[in-house]
């Protein structure tokens, strides 16, 4: 949806209109930087949907060891799109503090031991489950 950019197109649209008045364009020099201007971006939300993604894979790799290479896949591609995003189709986003990024940052080692008792306990289940089988 972000590569067809809908309303950017409606946008510059207008603004093509407004060119081909002439000097009968009554736009004001404000009126045509909001134009060009893209939508805002939650940047804080979108941080905390891209840690999110990070935790569900890692939470689920013990039962799906293909889940990290897919939040490796899935990173890079949410990199790239919020990056075309940002320099494409977005307006600079507003200042804000560092506090979710190192709040997130500081709790991945919780998230890495989390994983490490989870992975612990599945091979152990499992083990304990089909024990008998694996010794016949």
């Amino acid at each position: 949806m972000y590569y067809l950019n809908i309303p950017g197109r409606l946008r510059a649209r207008k603004m093509r209109k407004e060119e081909d008045k002439g000097k009968e364009c009554q736009m004001t020099q404000r009126e045509a930087n909001t134009l060009c201007e893209g939508a805002p971006i939650d940047v804080s939300n979108n941080i905390s949907k891209v840690f999110a993604f990070i935790m569900t894979c890692v939470f689920y790799s013990p039962i799906v060891p293909v889940g990290i290479p897919i939040c490796m896949v899935g990173l890079i591609l949410i990199y790239y799109s919020y990056k075309y995003m940002l320099l494409r189709v977005h307006k600079m986003p507003e200042m804000f503090g560092d506090l979710m990024a190192t709040f997130f940052a500081s709790f991945m080692p919780f998230i890495l031991l989390t994983w490490c008792i989870a992975y612990v306990i599945f091979i152990s289940e499992i083990n304990n489950t089909y024990a008998d089988e694996f010794n016949e």
